[in-house]
């Protein structure tokens, strides 16, 4: 069932991206981010209220707002992109960035995760996924 979400996840991300670029080029691509970072604070405002409970958290600390930034960083530069090569290879060669980030984090055990041993049979996966890259490129 996970990988199902997973998967969904996925396609909902490939139309956030698209939405958000149409969004920035009717409008600027500050804008857009700004709309598209309000309209989920709404949202997850709404959700906090009607299914929000009380949780004992550990007290805050400046890094827990560096996603936030990350992901504004990362709407504005996928809005600059994707008028130029278009979602589809946008899409691919962030999921590339995801996934080689993803297993240097697993094999090294960086950003306090315990560090986990990845198998050859990931990067070859790897190794398919950037011929595919390059032959989208070409």
């Amino acid at each position: 069932m996970s990988k199902w979400i997973a998967y969904f996840t996925g396609l909902i991300l490939s139309l956030m991206i698209y939405f958000n670029g149409q969004l920035s080029m009717v409008t600027t691509t500050y804008i857009s981010n700004v709309v598209y970072h309000g309209i989920g604070v709404l949202f997850f405002g709404v959700t906090l209220i009607l299914f929000g409970r009380n949780t004992n958290s550990s007290p805050f600390k400046w890094h827990y707002m560096l996603p936030g930034v990350m992901g504004s960083f990362t709407i504005i530069i996928n809005n600059f992109v994707m008028a130029e090569i278009g979602v589809t290879l946008m899409i691919a060669l962030t999921m590339m960035g995801q996934v080689v980030t993803s297993l240097v984090i697993d094999q090294y055990g960086l950003l306090g995760k315990t560090a986990s041993k990845t198998h050859y049979k990931q990067w070859i996966g790897i190794g398919v996924m950037s011929l595919g890259i390059w032959i989208m490129l070409f």
